[in-house]
């Protein structure tokens, strides 16, 4: 295979996994009255703690001042709230409330469900063998950046 042809090959297939695992990811968080963004944003704060808007804009690689719209929004519909720091008062972190945890549970388990449903009947070496893909594509990926 020439280059070219695996350009094109690569390229299509991550075109599509994208736009697949968008959709999913898109219905998960209508269903919830949340945008992609917002649930990208609720999940972060679930997996690594409450955060400034600074670094949640680094850690979700997207512009501090659509950070804090997102945030304000979410804010807005009881999702999140904002937190003085405890050991500087300066610093306002925004963290889940009762309600940004239960949608973001109810989201994880949708999420799990669906999975449980796709990978039944696949051998434990047919998804090692996936995850072995992903870690050498994400590689292959890495090298070119």
């Amino acid at each position: 295979m020439d280059v070219v042809d695996f350009k094109n090959i690569l390229w299509n297939y991550t075109r599509k996994i994208n736009e697949r695992t968008n959709n999913l990811i898109i219905n998960l968080c209508e269903h919830h009255g949340i945008t992609t963004l917002q649930g990208r944003i609720l999940l972060e704060i679930q997996q690594h703690g409450s955060h400034t808007i600074g670094s949640l804009a680094t850690r979700l690689h997207i512009a501090g001042t659509n950070i804090s719209t997102m945030c304000k929004k979410l804010e807005g519909k009881g999702f999140i709230e904002r937190v003085r720091d405890v050991a500087d008062e300066r610093v306002v972190k925004v963290a889940l409330s009762q309600k940004g945890i239960r949608v973001v549970e109810e989201i994880n388990k949708e999420l799990i469900e669906k999975i449980s449903n796709a990978i039944e009947g696949e051998t434990d070496q047919s998804l090692k063998d996936i995850i072995n893909g992903l870690k050498k594509l994400n590689h292959l990926l890495g090298k070119m950046d």
